[in-house]
């Protein structure tokens, strides 16, 4: 049966509803959390594993002539390449590491979801990879006194989100902006949007 992939815009929701239950119950698996995201839409259809070569995912180029691959392999990590601008690999070095049960988690589902499945995958385990730094660049521009976990759940994971597309992957500054924005008023107010906007704008200048 083939069925209509979920939208990036969808994807994100599900990658904030991990990241978020993965904040609320930090002893819970990402791939638990991802799959308790994903098996609420009947449009995942569940199949036989399959054994594919997973795709790389760019990130932001990093200076002229440079960008950097970051390829899942199955064997537990993350290849990153950096490629010159005639595409040939310069220096490929071990970077985020990406259990292979993530990647089992994807061949769950119909071969039409899978590239944004990995999508998400590089958007969750991203975040968590650099969390750290994430919530150095937000508290910058938070209130005197404030930090971010005075910050509710939702809102850190947002943000942390909003902020790891505008600095770490190739996701143009206004998408990912526009996309938090959307994702605030989705899962709290206008004025959460407000204020993940004034932030997520700060960052990126």
């Amino acid at each position: 049966m083939s069925t209509k992939p979920l939208s990036q815009h969808e994807i994100r929701i599900r990658a904030v509803q991990t990241l978020y239950q993965l904040e609320m119950t930090p002893d819970e698996t990402v791939e638990d959390a991802m799959v308790f995201a994903l098996t609420n839409d009947d449009r995942l259809v569940s199949q036989e594993l399959v054994d594919e070569t997973p795709v790389a995912v760019k990130p932001k180029r990093k200076g002229p002539g440079t960008t950097y691959s970051f390829t899942p392999n199955r064997e537990g990590g993350v290849t990153k390449q950096a490629l010159g601008s005639d595409g040939a690999v310069v220096s490929p070095e071990p970077t985020v590491e990406i259990p292979a049960s993530a990647y089992i988690l994807t061949d769950r589902f119909d071969d039409a979801h899978k590239p944004n499945l990995e999508f998400m995958m590089a958007l969750v385990y991203g975040v968590r990879a650099k969390k750290s730094d994430l919530d150095e660049k937000i508290t910058t521009y938070l209130a005197k006194n404030w930090s971010v976990k005075r910050l509710s759940p939702i809102n850190r994971v947002i943000l942390r989100l909003g902020a790891f597309e505008i600095l770490f992957a190739e996701t143009p500054r206004i998408v990912a902006i526009n996309e938090a924005i959307e994702l605030a008023k989705a899962f709290n107010d206008e004025k959460d949007a407000k204020f993940i906007n004034a932030i997520l704008t700060k960052i990126g200048d």
